[in-house]
């Protein structure tokens, strides 16, 4: 009977921790705007990831709103400003200072349990460090990637794992590999660089521009001296590439990151520079990319001053302003939950390709498509993050255009995106 009465009580006991869990965790939604679930390779991903996490934590709704990428910012900006609450971003670092201005978004840190917080490696919060505090926290994060395929460079009687450490280097590996190519009716671009007129594509221009050693903004958020040494010369040298590049036709003009990814992966492209996650793309042209893809980093030695050096990008994690004490306990635990080797490992060797942002996972494999540029990441440099950055490097393709098309004088092309890139920094 002692023996009953104990079970019983205990019983009660367990029921009682119950309820007050209940009553601990009432019913919270979460309003998350993630571009991912609009994207073929990544949807599926995110919506188990979603759906496990309701599963394991009850009290707590996601309610998920996508559109394609280039419609995001409208669409969160638009429901903002209809006064719908927006209340976790999956967005870009670039996105950053304009929701920080609009006082739209917070610093994690005042939401995310500290002891987790303080797992995410510093040089990757620093690039997200915009007036005097972090406003974002990284999902994952990369440096500027060489994707290679191996077949097409192997069939030309060469080595793969031998990619180039200098631009002489390059240039010779290019020639190599374009008059091997030539006529084949196959290969559409031997080296390719993106110069279409998105934001994508200033991006990706500012991170060639590290790597010739240059340095498009100062500390303060102003444009940086582009006449002044070492600028005049690694923005001279990186033009000079780009002309080099588009006359010969080893690249193609105004082509955007996407158009190389499906290229690549229809086996057009023997190499292109692109932030890891471009692979999700080549996978869904070709399922078996990942027998013909390799990596490797930007050459260490790019003209006179270069060392290879590329920008952090990341693909991020941004929380809405006004939350109450339950939704930031929710986003707290689903940032966790999506940041672990547990959850995450099959998506980085598999979908979008990058590396761990926080050192709990710092056992999770690299992908072995990714594991040629993983050297790369010790030349990652931080830049400062400005409201108008998006429209700032977006002006980067016009002057690349403007010298290696349009025929512009290198002091003609760089003097007007001074003028322009001043503009829209003084707004």
């Amino acid at each position: 009977m002692k023996r009953l009465l104990a079970l019983l009580l205990a019983a009660v006991m367990l029921s009682a921790a119950g309820c007050a869990l209940a009553e601990e965790h009432a019913p919270v939604t979460i309003r998350y705007y993630n571009y991912a679930l609009s994207e073929t390779a990544k949807a599926d991903w995110w919506k188990n990831t979603v759906a496990s996490f309701e599963a394991a934590n009850p009290w707590v709704t996601i309610e998920s709103v996508t559109v394609d990428y280039n419609s995001m910012i409208q669409t969160f900006t638009n429901d903002l400003g209809s006064g719908m609450s927006v209340d976790l971003i999956l967005g870009e670092i670039s996105w950053i200072p304009a929701l920080v201005d609009g006082e739209f978004i917070q610093q994690p840190k005042d939401v995310i349990d500290p002891a987790f917080y303080d797992g995410y490696y510093d040089y990757v919060l620093d690039q997200m460090t915009y007036a005097g505090g972090v406003y974002a926290v990284p999902h994952y994060y990369t440096n500027s990637v060489v994707f290679i395929n191996k077949d097409l460079v192997e069939a030309a009687g060469m080595k793969a794992d031998e990619f180039p450490t200098t631009l002489d280097g390059l240039k010779t590996w290019i020639e190599t590999l374009a008059a091997f190519y030539k006529d084949s009716g196959k290969v559409s671009t031997i080296f390719g660089l993106t110069t279409a007129e998105v934001p994508a594509t200033g991006a990706n221009i500012n991170a060639i521009f590290n790597a010739f050693g240059g340095q498009l903004l100062t500390d303060d958020g102003k444009l940086a001296d582009l006449k002044a040494e070492p600028n005049a010369t690694a923005m001279a040298e990186m033009l000079d590439f780009y002309k080099y590049l588009i006359a010969n036709g080893y690249t193609q003009e105004n082509l955007k990151l996407k158009d190389y990814r499906a290229a690549f992966g229809a086996g057009n492209v023997v190499a292109y520079v692109d932030s890891s996650w471009g692979y999700a793309q080549i996978g869904e042209v070709d399922g078996n990319a990942a027998n013909f893809t390799v990596t490797a980093p930007l050459p260490t030695v790019m003209g006179t001053y270069g060392q290879g050096n590329s920008l952090v990008e990341s693909h991020c994690f941004l929380i809405g302003d006004g939350l109450d004490e339950g939704q930031k306990e929710a986003i707290s635990l689903f940032l966790q939950y999506c940041t672990c080797t547990e959850n995450l490992e099959y998506y980085l060797n598999n979908i979008g390709l990058a590396f761990v942002a926080h050192e709990g996972m710092a056992d999770c494999p690299v992908s072995p498509i990714l594991a040629g540029a993983a050297q790369g990441v010790s030349h990652v440099q931080r830049q400062t993050q400005i409201g108008p950055m998006v429209s700032v490097q977006k002006q980067l393709a016009t002057m690349v255009l403007d010298y290696a098309v349009n025929g512009a004088s290198l002091e003609d092309a760089v003097n007007s995106y001074i003028t322009e890139a001043e503009y829209y920094i003084d707004q």
